[in-house]
């Protein structure tokens, strides 16, 4: 019986829940800290959600509403979180068995944090923060005992923001103030992109020309990592074997190397765990860093970025939202993806309290618990993502995956295998004097796959060999053609193109096998949410019927939002409303030139204003992968320094 419905006899947790629903809206730190206080919150109160892991901390929900969560936190000895904070929500805890060691840190001008302090505290202490606290807790017991705690978020807490530790003092790069006469560049966004940009500047400006600054701009915890890497989850693996993702074009094995110092059994066939990558960016970009020359400085903003707008001739001014003011001469755009689109709007009635909006927030995630039936709207590698959280070994109740075509991603070969060569078909489709047609791609690809297979070649290996082309593939089709493909075609790529690793193929065919996972082709009709759970309508797949069916919590997993001016990020909004920036047609992202230098509404090139990253899908079209954000990055770079020494000429 949930606590909010039990006979409240004493101040356990039925009344906690009680004293909480009857807040009208968020919670603050006096309220939180006289609640957790006045509770009895006893072990046998709390038996219920007490659970433990050998692998991670257990977190279980007992209640969760639009305006708080109350959870129970199991840890066996020696486990804990990781550097991290609350994203702004607040946060109440109290230790109800055990011993807690909480560990504070502070933030340091690399993006990294280092710690400052220490503190225990025994059971029955209470410890509140506003949410903005950097710290790590753990079990740090002597003996078996376990350590149980009862935390409050309000607003509920989709994701905490993890932050890199440093052990080591900055690098001179970061503590040198900028020279007066300094150029400015500034990065805005600290993902892949941002962070390689910063790198490409580090390892190419010649040291012979005048003093730069650069300031990296991000609200992000740790730079380096952007959504793809930010994942603590040891399943989630990196799409491409190891041998194919250096982040350097012109050193293939740097991250396979990166990756066997650190464990000599990797091989180069391996998927790895995509922390892993995070921590070779920064390893990347700290080496730099320590070798960088005495007239270039940086630093690293955690903010977010609220207005870009020009200034003089061909400078820039950046706000952030903690008020500060940024003059610079080049700007690079690296923002990264947008969340999804919310794919319910009317169709939803009553509270979102158990609609994950944020596909990555694997906090959340974490405490749906095995016997709460889930609904994974999309089918593509984020739901791949959401599936293995999700599965674990005890799971009882069903993951049901629900998009338009129920396709799932194909799988990689347990060996990777080199690229066709395809360059008698790339010279046809590229001969300017024929024109390409989608329904030509198409049937020219089917060919080709097949004529592949008969001497041995696998699909793969064609799709492979046309990735270096595809740039200028698009840049053919015009925009009839370009709309055709996305409506009719590109479900299909995506699945060929943006594969799973072979292990994480057995994984989700051995969900579907003992049915812990099913996949179906059944577009929405609409959802009525409770406090416990949602009711969900879908077509069936022939839409003739409707199917019904009771989830616990229904996850967005439909891919980036669509890029206009409408539904972009907010600090683009008023440069697209005003012509200084213009989005494409289809809504895929910025006009750029070929070296990715913004294009304004009158078809003026912004040398100072460069695009990197998913935003330059609307004339790459590929631009999400690390071959493609390499090279891109790099080509920022170079193309910002180009552009502030030919300034100075």
């Amino acid at each position: 019986m949930s606590p909010s419905t039990s006979i409240i006899t004493h101040r356990g947790l039925g009344w906690l829940v009680s004293q909480l629903d009857a807040l009208p809206g968020l919670l603050d730190q006096t309220t939180a800290r006289r609640v957790l206080t006045e509770a009895d919150l006893s072990l046998e109160e709390v038996s219920a959600y007490v659970e433990e892991r050998a692998d991670a901390y257990m977190r279980r929900c007992v209640v969760r509403r639009e305006n708080y969560e109350l959870l129970v936190l199991t840890w066996r000895p020696a486990q804990g979180s990781v550097p991290h904070d609350h994203s702004g929500s607040l946060c109440g805890l109290r230790v109800v068995r055990g011993c807690l060691t909480e560990e504070l840190f502070e933030s340091g001008p690399d993006g990294q944090v280092r710690k400052t302090s220490s503190s225990r505290l025994e059971a029955g202490e209470v410890i509140v923060d506003p949410g903005v606290v950097v710290h790590t807790l753990r079990n740090a017991t002597d003996n078996d005992e376990l350590l149980v705690t009862v935390h409050i978020y309000s607003p509920p807490l989709p994701e905490v923001r993890r932050y890199a530790v440093a052990h080591e003092p900055p690098a001179a790069l970061f503590l040198r103030r900028p020279s007066p006469d300094a150029r400015v560049i500034a990065i805005l966004g600290g993902g892949f992109t941002g962070a390689m940009t910063l790198a490409n500047l580090l390892r190419h400006r010649n040291a012979s020309e005048p003093p730069l600054h650069v300031v990296m701009i991000d609200r992000q915890a740790a730079i380096g990592e952007g959504i793809a890497y930010r994942t603590n989850d040891p399943r989630h693996l990196l799409n491409v074997p190891a041998s194919r993702m250096s982040a350097w074009p012109d050193r293939p094995d740097d991250f396979l190397n990166f990756a066997q110092s650190n464990d000599p059994a990797v091989r180069p066939g391996d998927f790895l765990p995509r922390k892993t990558y995070g921590q070779y960016i920064r390893q990347t970009l700290n080496d730099l860093a320590e070798s960088a020359d005495d007239r270039i400085s940086a630093e690293v903003v955690r903010d977010d970025a609220t207005e870009l707008l020009p200034s003089g001739s061909s400078g820039w001014t950046i706000q952030t939202a903690a008020g500060r003011t940024v003059e610079a001469q080049a700007v690079v755009l690296a923002l990264g993806h947008r969340p999804p689109d919310d794919v319910f709007g009317r169709r939803w009635a009553g509270p979102r309290s158990r609609f994950v909006a944020n596909p990555w927030a694997a906090l959340v995630l974490s405490q749906i618990a095995p016997n709460e039936p889930v609904l994974v709207l999309g089918s593509g590698l984020t739901a791949v993502d959401a599936i293995l959280t999700l599965g674990r070994a005890d799971r009882a109740a069903p993951i049901i995956v629900v998009s338009r075509r129920g396709l799932m991603p194909m799988s990689h070969l347990p060996r990777p295998q080199p690229a066709a060569d395809v360059s008698d078909m790339l010279s046809r489709w590229l001969d300017p004097a024929a024109p390409l047609t989608t329904r030509e791609l198409v049937r020219s690809l089917r060919r080709r796959i097949a004529a592949a297979s008969e001497s041995g070649i696998d699909w793969r290996q064609v799709i492979d060999g046309l990735r270096p082309a595809i740039p200028s593939l698009w840049s053919r089709l015009n925009l009839a053609e370009r709309s055709r493909f996305l409506a009719e075609v590109r479900p299909f790529w995506e699945i060929h193109r943006h594969r799973m690793s072979p292990e994480i193929t057995d994984t989700i065919d051995r969900f579907r096998r003992n049915r812990t996972l099913e996949i179906a082709r059944a577009p929405l009709v609409s959802a009525i949410a409770d406090e416990d759970g949602v009711d969900i309508t879908l077509f069936g797949s022939d839409r003739s019927q409707k199917r019904r069916m009771r989830v616990s919590w229904v996850i967005n997993c439909t891919g980036p939002g669509v890029h206009d001016r409408h539904s972009t990020h907010p600090i683009l909004r008023p440069l697209l409303e005003e012509g200084i920036l213009v989005s494409d047609e289809l809504g895929l992202g910025l006009c750029t030139d070929a070296v990715g230098r913004a294009i304004d509404a009158g078809g003026q090139v912004l040398p100072t204003l460069l695009v990197a990253g998913t935003l330059r899908k609307a004339s790459l079209w590929e631009s999400t992968a690390i071959p493609e954000l390499r090279q891109q990055a790099q080509i920022a770079a170079r193309t910002a320094l180009a552009t502030l020494s030919s300034a100075r000429a």
